[in-house]
């Protein structure tokens, strides 16, 4: 069950196109290619649709945020996908939004990703800093109810049988959002981000659209609607496996 970055390059940096990405972006050799290198996908391919949903009433609603153009335009070394599942692979499991936060400040290395720069850009942002404030918290909280929902369709389809991964660097680097097999899926729907990486792989990726359009209400996060989720289960099933 466990992913590791090793994995991750063997399946994807296998065009020129991915060559050259990985290969950019690894020459920085700094401490995000360190920690995604380091990284094992393991706990977030345990996590289940029940853990989601518990996790989603914790998280808080927020409303409309107020629009700090030096908030809504902060882009940290590491992204939140890093964040996230280093949390989850930390803490063995899904935390709720209350834990995230709480672990976000206590933890040195989650710190140092998240917690110190968000506070380094609110006090560097050019408004008040109160406000600044509100809207980081917009911020983040929305990155963590996306995660969210990504997270309850990989464990939808991992609920099913469907054996999908996830993995930073297959995000961040090689735009995977999932994969089963080498089927690439968009937990979010719409266009894929890697098809021009991989389209002259040998053998082939293939891009499935799990043809998500309704959601339900969970708490405070609209996630994918579950019948929806059962038939994408059932086209998955007939392009993976055709009788």
């Amino acid at each position: 069950m466990t992913t590791t970055a090793m994995d991750v390059r063997k399946i994807f940096n296998v065009t020129q196109e991915t060559r050259f990405r990985f290969n950019g972006w690894y020459s920085r050799r700094d401490q995000v290619v360190e920690h995604v290198m380091a990284h094992e996908a393991d706990a977030i391919h345990r996590v289940t649709p029940q853990d989601v949903a518990v996790a989603c009433r914790s998280a808080p609603e927020t409303g409309p945020p107020p629009d700090i153009l030096d908030i809504r335009d902060w882009r940290p070394e590491f992204a939140f996908t890093h964040v996230a599942h280093h949390v989850v692979e930390t803490l063995g499991r899904l935390p709720g939004w209350d834990e995230f936060r709480q672990f976000c400040e206590a933890d040195d290395k989650t710190r140092a990703m998240l917690w110190t720069p968000a506070k380094e850009a609110i006090a560097d942002a050019r408004a008040d800093k109160s406000v600044a404030r509100i809207a980081m918290h917009h911020k983040v909280v929305a990155d963590f109810k996306a995660f969210l929902r990504d997270t309850f369709v990989v464990a939808h389809l991992r609920q099913h049988g469907l054996d999908v991964r996830v993995h930073p660097l297959a995000d961040v680097v090689f735009e995977v959002d999932a994969w089963v097999e080498r089927l690439i899926l968009n937990p979010r729907g719409g266009p894929q981000r890697s098809a021009d990486l991989l389209v002259h792989a040998m053998p082939p990726f293939f891009f499935h659209d799990l043809g998500i359009t309704e959601t339900e209400q969970v708490g405070a996060v609209a996630l994918p609607a579950r019948r929806q989720l059962d038939r994408a289960v059932g086209r998955l099933r007939a392009v993976l496996y055709p009788e």
